[in-house]
């Protein structure tokens, strides 16, 4: 699988996400507040719908069987989401690393930097990484997103120096009223 393919599916995966699941991004009453391990295993749940069966769709997946070893977190983070074929090592078998941040502008300790994560990705061969960046802000009852990410190959490093838009602007526009039309 080409990047260009592996980005669509990414996308359609977070389009998903972001319909169906919109009231995981609104804000809520009481001590809830969101989760950047459940909307990313959300988006697991609907990327796993567009990768081929034989690629596993895991969260901190450890192939060891022991606790996970300090090499495997980069900057005190654990991927989120590994796309890979379970047991199995080398770049053939390993496809994709995700890191999840709700707003990396606005929390210091919102994840990891892209070298870190080519750290990561070259340590267990993965062919792609992927730190994405939802930008989410919530004001009173009402959420925005404005997703950006940042993709790095094992060949290559990083496609671009810094992140970029996931959606245009229309794009995006259309998604979130999608959403919240779903969430009414």
């Amino acid at each position: 699988m080409n990047l260009a393919d592996l980005q669509s599916r990414a996308r359609i995966a977070l389009t998903n996400t972001l319909v169906e699941e919109w009231t995981l991004f609104t804000p809520t009453t009481g001590t809830s507040r969101h989760s950047e391990r459940t909307l990313a295993f959300h988006l697991g749940w609907y990327l796993r719908q567009t990768v081929d069966r034989s690629w596993g769709v895991d969260a901190e997946y450890d192939r060891s069987g022991m606790v996970l070893e300090q090499s495997v977190r980069y900057d005190e983070h654990v991927p989120h989401l590994i796309v890979h074929h379970r047991g199995l090592l080398g770049p053939e078998h390993n496809l994709l690393l995700v890191h999840v941040t709700l707003d990396s502008a606005s929390d210091v300790h919102a994840g990891p930097g892209i070298e870190a994560a080519q750290a990561l990705q070259r340590r267990f061969g993965y062919r792609y990484a992927l730190l994405l960046d939802l930008r989410l802000h919530t004001e009173g009852r009402r959420a925005s997103v404005t997703p950006y990410w940042q993709w790095t190959t094992l060949e290559h490093g990083p496609e671009r120096p810094e992140p970029a838009p996931v959606y245009t602007e229309r794009v995006l526009a259309e998604i979130t009223e999608r959403a919240r039309r779903a969430g009414d």
